[in-house]
């Protein structure tokens, strides 16, 4: 592994959506010693609350939660990710450069079309990384995997991973961006998430993905393709919502 290489390179359109949907599971790595990094598209600009300076800060603060380094920026423009060459081109060097073996990135079809623009920049950049002739300053790599998360519109996922022995601190990590949410005296104008049920609505979507495979919260994962098994078996050993007493 060199220098800035990772095992796990999570990206986001904007600052917490890598926090809010994939906290738990780069918390449950970070515990395993893999090295993750976290890269972000934009930096929200666009956000109701808060600056751009003041969201660039609270994501630092949670890179170094979750992955003990601070978070890149692309520099994208929030409400303007689209998948095309420049994209494309600034992800293409952010993989290069780090080297992960996974990818954690937005599904491709999302309500907010950053997200889903994301999805489909990073599914074609990863390809194109392994390119030796696509922009060959850098050598060329590509991940072994990407997994697609859900941001917005629910996914059919073919995996879930258990969070809930670190759900908590998924919480606190993702209460970094203080200036998105809940404030009692905050004179900024209102927004789904600064709404004072967010946080209660979050946690039930955790519960909902946590309870189909027999635990209190879980985070969901879309695979483009079959996963592959060499002893499939103890997977699934107590596995399920019913389980024997």
């Amino acid at each position: 592994m060199t220098e800035n290489s990772c095992d796990i390179l999570a990206i986001g359109a904007h600052p917490d959506d890598v926090e809010l949907n994939v906290g738990g599971t780069l918390l449950i790595a970070k515990a395993a010693g893999l090295k993750t990094k976290i890269c972000h598209l934009t930096s929200g600009e666009l956000g109701t609350r808060g600056s751009r300076e003041l969201r660039q800060e609270e994501a630092q603060r949670a890179a170094r939660l979750l992955s003990s380094t601070e978070a890149d920026f692309l520099e994208l423009p929030d409400g303007g990710v689209e998948c095309n060459r420049e994209t494309k081109s600034r992800v293409v060097n952010a993989i290069r450069k780090y080297r992960p073996r996974i990818i954690m990135a937005p599904y491709w079809t999302d309500l907010h079309p950053d997200h889903a623009a994301t999805g489909r920049a990073v599914k074609e950049s990863n390809f194109l990384s392994g390119l030796a002739n696509w922009e060959p300053k850098q050598a060329p790599w590509r991940a072994d995997v990407i997994l697609y998360y859900m941001s917005h519109t629910p996914i059919d996922p073919a995996i879930v991973v258990d969070i809930s022995h670190v759900f908590e601190e998924k919480k606190k990590v993702a209460q970094c961006y203080a200036s998105q949410f809940f404030a009692k005296d905050s004179e900024e104008p209102k927004t789904f998430i600064s709404g004072e049920g967010f946080w209660d609505w979050w946690e039930g979507r955790a519960s909902y993905w946590g309870h189909l495979i027999g635990v209190t919260h879980g985070e969901p994962f879309f695979i483009d393709g079959p996963i592959p098994l060499s002893h499939p078996f103890d997977l699934f050993r107590g596995f399920g919502k019913y389980k024997n007493p």
